[in-house]
């Protein structure tokens, strides 16, 4: 596995204990309205976050470099 799956993996699993902590008590709906809106939110950047790196693409992957070297 790698780490970025090791990663998304172990956010998964923390965020499925919170939230099943937090439906053990009985919270106001605002509470949880609040939570839902901060996912929902964090969710929005991630994806624009996501979108930035794949139109700027890898500076690495741009860069080309010949194989002949030139002699002066």
């Amino acid at each position: 596995m790698k780490t970025s799956h090791i990663f998304v993996l172990s956010a998964l699993v923390i965020t499925g204990a919170y939230f099943g902590v937090l439906s053990l008590f009985e919270l106001p709906e605002t509470t949880m309205e609040w939570v839902l809106s901060d996912i929902i939110l964090g969710a929005i950047l991630y994806v624009n976050y996501l979108v930035i790196a794949m139109a700027h693409g890898s500076s690495k992957a741009r860069k080309h470099y010949s194989d002949k070297k030139v002699t002066a």
